[in-house]
This record gives C-alpha cells, structure tokens and sequence, in this order.
C-alpha cells in the first residue's frame, strides 16, 4: 500500500530543486513548463516559497531559491559533521596534514564544514569550521570550480 501524499508539497519541493540546478533563476512560464503544471499554480507556490523566505524573485522576475534554506541546512551541518569527523581523522592521520570537509554555500562560495588536525605534524593549515571563502580563492574552490567544467586539469 503507498502512503498517501501532499501533491502542493511535493511540487513545491520539486520546485525548490529546480532552482537548486538553475542557478540563473528561472521564470515562472519556464518552472510551468518544466514541471508542466499551470502558471497560476507555479505562481501560488512562489508566493508561498516567498513568504517563508525559501525563494526569492530578482528584480527581472526570476525566481531563486532563498535564503532560509540556509537556516533549515543549518540544522543538517552538526549531522554532517559528526558523520564526516571519523573519515577526516583517519587521512589527517595517515597523510599527516589537515583534513577538512568543505561544501558549497551559493553559486560561488564555500563554508568549511569539519577539520581535522593530524596530531604527529610539523606544519598546520589554520581551517576553522564555519569559515567562509570564495571558490576562486582556495584549492578546494579550485577543484570544484574544475570538476562542475568537467574539467581535469590541474
């Protein structure tokens, strides 16, 4: 037996994900569309998704998603964390440098998620989780920048 669903939350979810993958923005008559669902209903759900601050509308019309989704993944990074920490600590221990586990924060920048120290090293890269840069400005920036071009050079 399938259990049912909410069809409105669903869409506004698939909505949200959308513009997670158009970073560009996207307009109401192309999320209608791609979603192929009316425009007054996409219209409905921007409204909403507005008011809780999950999208936001540029000043040319296109929809992105918002800033609260920083709130609500806030709440996700303590998880992230605790799962990444014991992989972290075994490379710091074997590579004998700092670890670290870095994610994207917007179309251009990064926020340093958990670090680990190697305990037997002469030399320390000073991370501090939180810590927020842009993609042009550090390796792992470098390195996503090169991977999202399908890239492979250095």
């Amino acid at each position: 037996m399938t259990a049912e669903t909410s069809q409105t939350l669903d869409r506004g979810l698939t909505l949200l994900t959308l513009l997670a993958d158009h970073p560009e923005g996207m307009r109401v008559s192309e999320i209608a569309a791609e979603l192929g669902i009316g425009r007054t209903v996409v219209y409905r759900l921007v409204v909403t998704l507005e008011k809780h601050a999950l999208l936001r509308r540029a000043a040319d019309g296109r929809c992105h998603v918002g800033l609260g989704l920083i709130g609500l993944a806030r709440q996700v990074q303590p998880l992230l964390r605790e799962a990444a920490l014991p992989a972290l600590r075994r490379l710091a221990d074997a590579t004998t440098a700092t670890a670290h586990l870095t994610i994207t924060d917007g179309a251009d920048g990064l926020v340093v998620v958990a670090v680990a120290e190697p305990p037997r090293a002469e030399l320390f890269v000073g991370l501090r989780v939180g810590s927020r840069s842009g993609l042009e400005d550090t390796a792992a920036g470098q390195a996503i920048l090169l991977s999202r071009r399908g890239d492979s050079r250095p």
